[in-house]
């Protein structure tokens, strides 16, 4: 009974050395879930690497190692692989994701975008900077802020970004130059080549023939604008009800415009405020104008920068549409 007893134990132990000799499962570094449709498992951590598998958005993986833009994996027991850091995304980029979004929930846009191409929204301005996920061409978003950061392996050149919130629960960057800035439909007619990097309804009136029309605010960008400037040129846009056009009621160029363009009210009129870039690059310098009908004056503005143009514009050179309605009118020039 005893040499029975003394057998078992010598088992016991020969099974006990066995299992902790054994190949432990490696660690994992973060849990992660497919965000990309048909995200390759390659091989290697290369695009040119063989296919494994392909996972589904929803899937979840286990995070291995991290190295550059790959993630080593690991799905189910068996399997793992290499996958591109936009197809997955981590549980640590999500809670920064989601700090980031509510941290810019009471963010106003500047305007809205859409995308030219399919790019990257990163979760900071830059090109090696993590990938949060791919936004496909046309994908809509509200446009917040505007940044620049050096061009890798160049001298003295810069890279524009923007930051964009594609959803409520979503904030990243993405790389300027895939993105197109929307313009409303009834004033794109009159924006001489000019990017609207800023537009903000200001007003609403009611027009007898074409009904509910906005005035808008717009911060003007032209291709001679140096990239930290948001927008050198600021207009306002009103409704002559009498011709039924539009107009320009304020205009300034040639000024070194940052966001964030804002609006409010004065007793009730309509208010914006624009800001200048110092040239230490840093400070900025308020320029606050108030609206009595289409008659724009400063609140705030010091007397060297008050460029505030008379409510009277000059003749225009060249012939423009009407602001579309269902009943349509004669073609009037629009006045500036």
């Amino acid at each position: 009974m005893k040499s029975h007893r003394a057998l078992a134990v010598v088992v016991l132990w020969i099974v006990f050395l066995t299992s902790s000799c054994g190949p432990k499962p490696e660690p994992v570094v973060d849990q992660a879930t497919v965000v990309a449709k048909n995200a390759s498992v390659r091989l290697k951590n290369s695009s040119t690497s063989r296919t494994l598998v392909t996972l589904n958005p929803g899937d979840k993986v286990e995070v291995l190692q991290q190295l550059g833009n790959w993630y080593r994996i690991r799905h189910g027991e068996r399997l793992q692989g290499w996958m591109e850091e936009s197809t997955i995304i981590t549980n640590g980029t999500m809670t920064r994701i989601q700090k980031m979004a509510t941290a810019a929930q009471k963010e106003p846009p500047q305007n809205t975008a859409t995308m030219r191409d399919d790019g990257n929204m990163r979760l900071e301005p830059g090109r090696s900077t993590a990938v949060i996920r791919k936004l496909e061409r046309g994908k809509k978003m509200e446009v917040l802020e505007r940044v620049t950061t050096p061009r890798p392996n160049s001298d003295g050149a810069l890279d524009v970004w923007l930051k964009v919130r594609p959803s409520p629960t979503e904030v990243g960057f993405v790389f300027a130059g895939l993105v197109d800035f929307d313009v409303p439909a009834e004033i794109s007619q009159y924006t001489e080549g000019y990017t609207y990097t800023a537009v903000k309804p200001i007003n609403q009136v009611q027009d007898s023939i074409a009904g509910t029309i906005s005035w808008y605010v717009v911060g003007e960008r032209s291709i001679e604008a140096g990239p930290p400037v948001d927008f050198n040129g600021v207009r306002v846009f009103t409704w002559n009800q009498k011709m039924h056009r539009y107009e320009t009621a304020f205009r300034v160029r040639g000024i070194r415009g940052v966001y964030p363009l804002e609006i409010g009210q004065d007793k009730g009129n309509p208010t914006f405020r624009f800001y200048e870039l110092g040239e230490d690059g840093s400070s900025r310098t308020p320029s606050e104008y108030v609206m009595f009908g289409v008659v724009t004056r400063p609140l705030n503005v010091p007397p060297k920068t008050d460029r505030t143009p008379s409510h009277k514009a000059p003749a225009p050179k060249e012939t423009a549409k009407k602001h579309s309605s269902k009943k349509s009118s004669p073609k009037k020039a629009l006045q500036r």
